[in-house]
């Protein structure tokens, strides 16, 4: 579910990429059900009623695992099909180049895609001609009945520095929230991590790691992988202590 840095400058043209992002070792929440429901439709069938996803939710909730789980799933089931993927900001850097002809060459590229995943949308926000680029592409895509799928932070119109034609253009197929993770699968979470690298994490930590760290997959991941290496450094089982100390929490 995590999603990642050096992951969201690049324009990936080619999948799959990054196998690690599949639909299968996506953590699925009742959060995040109806998503990834949502994902694995778009993903799997040409023939939908909609031809637009926004998944939309708070930081490191598993937007960009879901983006990239789509393309990896569309190549695999239609291979013949071109798929795009570009963050916010690279999206706007490329619109924002002095050379003409080098617009023209990205807009191009992306007006050819059968598939346009579009991650961080939030990052065109205040940028008039990344959004008017945007809108372009949109329209085109979808007059050809083509797929574009978006995430974001937050619900399209609660975005500031949005053109109301774009906001409008998000909500015109499916939408869909990533909620934070709840405690019966964080605790799974919790538990699958620790043995994933042979650490038994007894259930009194687990629940006293529910009340102390953050709900999203990147913290979670971070505090296991904490609590591993002190006990590593000790030789010693996982303890209440130990977690603290760990976790440098009083």
């Amino acid at each position: 579910m995590s999603e990642t840095g050096p992951l969201s400058r690049q324009l990936i043209l080619d999948f799959p990429s990054r196998p690690e992002f599949k639909f299968s070792n996506f953590v699925k929440s009742e959060g995040s059900r109806f998503a990834l429901q949502a994902a694995r439709q778009i993903s799997s069938s040409t023939d939908l009623p909609y031809n637009t996803l926004y998944l939309y939710g708070g930081r490191n909730l598993g937007k960009t695992h879901l983006l990239m789980a789509i393309g990896n799933s569309v190549s695999e089931n239609f291979p013949d099909k071109k798929i795009i993927f570009i963050n916010g900001q690279d999206f706007v850097r490329k619109f924002a180049e002095e050379n003409t002809q080098e617009i023209t060459k990205n807009l191009s590229r992306l007006l050819e895609s059968d598939y346009f995943l579009l991650d961080d949308v939030d990052l065109i926000s205040g940028k008039p001609s990344a959004q008017e680029k945007l809108y372009h592409v949109y329209n085109t895509l979808h007059e050809k009945n083509k797929k574009s799928i978006f995430t974001g932070r937050n619900r399209p119109e609660q975005f500031s520095d949005m053109e109301p034609y774009l906001k409008s253009r998000f909500q015109w197929g499916m939408t869909a929230e990533i909620k934070p993770i709840d405690d019966e699968t964080t605790a799974k979470i919790i538990a699958k991590l620790g043995k994933d690298v042979g650490l038994g994490i007894p259930q009194k930590i687990i629940n006293f790691l529910l009340t102390h760290i953050p709900r999203d997959f990147t913290s979670i991941q971070t505090a296991v992988d904490k609590i591993n290496k002190e006990s590593f450094a000790r030789k010693s089982k996982v303890t209440l202590p130990l977690a603290k100390t760990a976790l440098n929490l009083p």
